[in-house]
């Protein structure tokens, strides 16, 4: 089956860190999608539940309560359990990529974000016309 939008999809970027935040809600929203961000794990769950988002991007490494934590929070909810979850991380990308795979992640990337790959990614988890990120990034 394939999804189409009649609005522009909601991706939930969850990060810490502010300027790696800051700079995926740019590239996103300058691709058409509209964006919501967390800086912690508990508002992400928080975020989530009122928001419900299309996609979430989320960092395992985060304050208060990890990524792993909020992902399976995060799936309980019935709304939000066919939600497609990339889980990002920096150490130990295979043994973070198995363990976000169980907790109920679509997918698993490696900081730094290669932008081709996540374009592909959200290419794949949410169908539809878009600009791709290399049309929007300043070369």
């Amino acid at each position: 089956m394939c999804l189409t939008y009649q609005s522009a999809p909601t991706i939930l970027i969850v990060e810490a860190d502010e300027d790696d935040r800051c700079l995926l809600k740019s590239i996103l929203t300058l691709k058409g999608f509209n964006v919501i961000e967390a800086a912690d794990g508990q508002s992400a769950v928080n975020l989530a539940i009122r928001k419900l988002p299309d996609l979430i991007v989320i960092d395992l490494k985060l304050p208060i309560v990890s990524g792993f934590t909020a992902i399976r929070r995060i799936k309980k909810y019935v709304e939000l359990r066919q939600t497609p979850v990339i889980a990002v991380s920096l150490n130990h990308p295979a043994a973070h990529g198995n363990l976000a795979m169980a907790a109920g992640c679509a997918a698993h990337m490696e900081k730094p974000i290669e932008f081709d790959q996540l374009d592909m990614l959200i290419d794949r988890l949410l169908p539809g016309e878009r600009l791709l990120i290399d049309s929007v990034l300043v070369h």
